[in-house]
């Protein structure tokens, strides 16, 4: 395997989590990669820790907050621009990857061209769920659920195997630039939330398929980001977010039946 890596890392006042999210990316044992870190106007001291500390990390300082989908679609534009990778890895700032992270994902998407996407195990790394499965791939309803699998058990070596899946949490993704640039990314308008839902529904109807593999983990923070946004009404967004994906991919019945339980969410 030698195909260009960009890293594409989204953060919002992350100055707490950044530089360790950094230290584990730079002992990544696949050197072929660059980081692309998209700053999105924090007000923090997180640009100024990405600049000083890590000059060999290409920062992009946006003039206003574009969230998870608009953030990560410039990096993708940038990255693809400037230096025409193989392969876009999304990775939060408020995680820690293994060593072997890059070989492994590398590894599984370059077996078959078909596979748009590989995410790896992510586990939570301190507080009471400190070791636990955060994710082991999506599973998706056809509807308005999602959820992680595995989410909160211990971690037995019961999802240590390699699977086809619908899809992968967006903590960590690995995407084929083809994919990518057929498809435009996330769709921004969603912002954050069940955004990798609504990009793995288009990928599944254009016949892409996407893999999870056990075989190397990511240590999340979990909602380290998003808990620092208490303006948002979460599960507002989030339902909001189910009306636009059937409103733009479902039948006819299944968008009457989505705005017949967003009116009844909201009233």
């Amino acid at each position: 395997m030698s195909g260009k890596v960009s890293i594409i890392i989204v953060t919002w006042n992350s100055a707490k989590d950044i530089g360790e999210c950094l230290n584990s990316v730079y002992k990544l044992v696949y050197k072929n990669f660059n980081v692309v870190v998209v700053d999105n106007n924090s007000k923090d001291d997180t640009a100024d820790i990405v600049s000083k500390e890590f000059p060999q990390c290409e920062l992009v300082k946006l003039e206003k907050n574009l969230y998870y989908t608009g953030g990560n679609n410039y990096g993708f534009n940038y990255a693809i621009e400037k230096y025409n990778p193989e392969y876009l890895l999304v990775l939060n700032p408020d995680t820690l990857v293994e060593e072997n992270l890059l070989n492994v994902l590398l590894g599984e998407i370059e077996k078959d061209e078909k596979i748009c996407a590989v995410g790896p195990k992510i586990k939570f790394k301190g507080g009471k769920r400190d070791g636990l499965i955060n994710s082991a791939s999506l599973f998706y309803d056809n509807f308005h659920s999602a959820y992680d699998l595995g989410f909160e058990q211990k971690d037995n070596g019961q999802f240590d195997n390699t699977m086809e899946v619908f899809g992968v949490t967006g903590t960590c993704i690995l995407f084929r630039s083809d994919f990518i640039k057929r498809t435009g990314g996330f769709w921004s308008i969603l912002k954050m939330y069940v955004d990798e839902v609504e990009l793995f529904i288009r990928a599944n109807k254009l016949g892409w398929k996407v893999i999870y593999t056990g075989k190397t983990t990511v240590w999340h923070k979990y909602m380290q980001s998003t808990s620092q946004k208490k303006h948002f009404n979460h599960e507002k967004l989030k339902m909001r977010n189910w009306l636009l994906i059937a409103l733009r991919h479902y039948t006819l019945r299944d968008k009457l039946k989505m705005i017949r339980d967003y009116i009844k969410f909201i009233f």
